[in-house]
């Protein structure tokens, strides 16, 4: 006698799961210089290829960039800025990459119905503060977004995305008096001889914030003299000092002396010592005597 034994073996296609790959697409985040905290919405397109009843379910993180950390940062060489990417614009918890997340609040859940769906995410830039002035260049960081199914399910894609600040170069020019502080406002300053003699010395202070390398650059309208304001032909000569140091104007109308440089930033305002010294007024005519001497700072 013959005995026929057969095994029916049942196996669940989920256990296996399914391929199911996607497309991301979006763009970069370019912050403005503004001194205000700034909210960039971003538009993630997610395009789904399988037509699979198990490719509905999916996860959305963002990995952690160059800081290795969830207190993401934009680098512009040592230079840094905070930034992060948030799920909506209310919450104070970053998004973190499928690996790290440990709740709903750290990623993006959600469903695909059709073959494509539309997220936005939240890119945040506090205002980095009146007192701080940032050195010129690219900041910039490199994040990925992740898009995983959910389950058994292999698949997926991903899209690096790059936040970006470009800080111009920046340089102001504040005139005080003798010790005084940086004022933006304060860009002229008069100094007042009242009655002229040899060797009486009026002074002031020349700060300069800068975000980059500088230099100084100085012209005289009259050359280096006091022109009389009547009859300019009539003229007292003065010496111009910088950091204590004498310099002859004459000629910078037409081509402006350099008084000072520097190759890295001045955040917290380099000062720049002027004194103007009479020369010989003995013999000339009376009356009111005025120059114009104009600064220049441009970028290195």
């Amino acid at each position: 006698m013959r005995i026929l034994i057969l095994f029916f073996i049942f196996f669940s296609s989920s256990i296996f799961g399914a391929n199911c790959p996607v497309y991301i697409s979006a763009g970069n985040v370019d912050f403005s210089q503004v001194n205000v905290d700034q909210s960039v919405a971003l538009d993630i397109h997610i395009y789904r290829f399988s037509t699979s009843n198990q490719c509905k379910n999916y996860d959305l993180g963002i990995t952690s960039g160059s800081a290795n950390s969830y207190s993401r940062k934009l680098y512009n060489g040592a230079n840094t800025l905070n930034y992060n990417i948030y799920k909506d614009d209310s919450t104070s918890t970053a998004l973190r990459s499928l690996n790290d997340a440990q709740n709903n609040s750290q990623r993006i859940r959600f469903q695909m119905n059709s073959w494509y769906t539309k997220l936005t995410v939240y890119v945040r830039l506090p205002y980095w503060g009146n007192s701080t002035v940032l050195q010129n260049g690219l900041y910039t960081d490199t994040t990925q977004i992740q898009v995983y199914p959910r389950g058994n399910n292999s698949g997926g894609g991903s899209r690096n995305l790059t936040t970006n600040l470009n800080v111009q170069s920046d340089i102001n020019i504040s005139l005080v008096g003798r010790g005084g502080q940086y004022d933006e406002n304060q860009t002229s300053y008069s100094l007042d001889f009242g009655t002229m003699s040899a060797g009486k010395v009026r002074s002031f202070d020349l700060i300069v914030k800068s975000n980059t390398g500088y230099r100084i650059n100085v012209s005289s309208e009259y050359d280096g003299s006091l022109a009389h304001n009547d009859q300019s032909n009539y003229k007292v000569g003065y010496n111009f000092g910088v950091n204590g140091s004498d310099m002859s104007l004459v000629g910078s109308k037409s081509s402006p002396k350099q008084i000072y440089s520097s190759n890295s930033a001045s955040q917290n305002g380099q000062v720049i010592e002027v004194d103007i010294t009479l020369l010989n007024t003995s013999g000339k005519l009376s009356g009111s005597y005025t120059d114009y001497i104009y600064f220049t700072a441009i970028s290195n």
